[in-house]
């Protein structure tokens, strides 16, 4: 894939021409590339040149809302521990994103900084460095993996009180369809989802244009361990459709069972 012209990678985002780029091939050219990221506070941050910033934009990963501060505090991280980054551009990830990206499509890696310095983590410590970072970064995770693996963009959903927010095309593109409540089955893991909490979530949904969707989580087998990903293969999930019903919206045609 030849590199983007600097003048079409600073057009405004709902102004490119370009987003239907075949993105199975845009991660095949980002995956030999190794990206070196590091995990600072409860984010990963990754200082890549103008292109690379613009194909993550292209697959959805991150957002570039770092300044150049802190594209140089990363950069002086990682050339300290023997590796070479180019490039004046900050994209921040989530954990989720970060996870996924490292774990699922191995094209991201991960360094943690540690008194200044940063310490590389394998998928296992880099899955339980998160855990410690958000109690219940497994159900998030899970619920990010299942949908995009599904072809769908999750994006958090803070602003609507969801975990996520579902988008079918690209951010620039379109608006999001969904907002996502994760629920476990289990209990203790997450405080119980009343139904007065649900009522408020769907009217919130509603009015934003959006559709309510409960993924819920159910884990398989005696086993409660969770301290490496393979535990993400025992675990069951299952998508609930919420919608408010309304009688005078959904009346009996006339001549069905129950009409005069």
């Amino acid at each position: 894939m030849a590199e983007v012209p600097r003048e079409q990678r600073k057009m405004k985002r709902w102004r490119r021409r370009d987003l239907n780029t075949n993105l199975l091939a845009v991660c095949r050219e980002l995956q030999p590339r190794n990206l070196q990221a590091v995990l600072m506070g409860a984010a990963v941050w990754l200082c890549c040149d103008d292109n690379v910033a613009y194909q993550l934009d292209t697959l959805c990963f991150g957002n570039m809302d770092g300044g150049a501060g802190t594209a140089a505090h990363v950069r002086r991280l990682l050339e300290d521990a023997g590796q070479v980054v180019s490039g004046e551009r900050a994209v921040r990830f989530s954990l989720d994103e970060a996870f996924f990206m490292a774990y699922a499509l191995g094209m991201l890696s991960v360094h943690e900084e540690v008194g200044g310095t940063a310490v590389p983590l394998d998928d296992s410590a880099l899955w339980q460095r998160m855990q410690q970072l958000r109690p219940d970064f497994f159900l998030l995770y899970l619920a990010y993996h299942h949908f995009r693996s599904k072809g769908w963009i999750p994006r958090t959903g803070l602003q609507y009180g969801a975990d996520f927010v579902l988008y079918q095309r690209h951010p620039a593109l379109s608006h999001s369809d969904y907002t996502v409540l994760v629920v476990p089955l289990a209990p203790g893991q997450r405080p119980e989802l009343s139904w007065h909490d649900l009522q408020i979530s769907n009217r919130l949904s509603t009015q934003v244009s959006k559709k309510l969707l409960l993924l819920y989580v159910q884990e398989q087998g005696c086993s409660t361990d969770r301290s490496t990903p393979n535990s993400l293969a025992r675990v069951a999930v299952h998508e609930r459709l919420v919608r408010r019903w309304v009688p005078e919206s959904h009346r009996p045609l006339p001549g069905s069972a129950g009409t005069k």
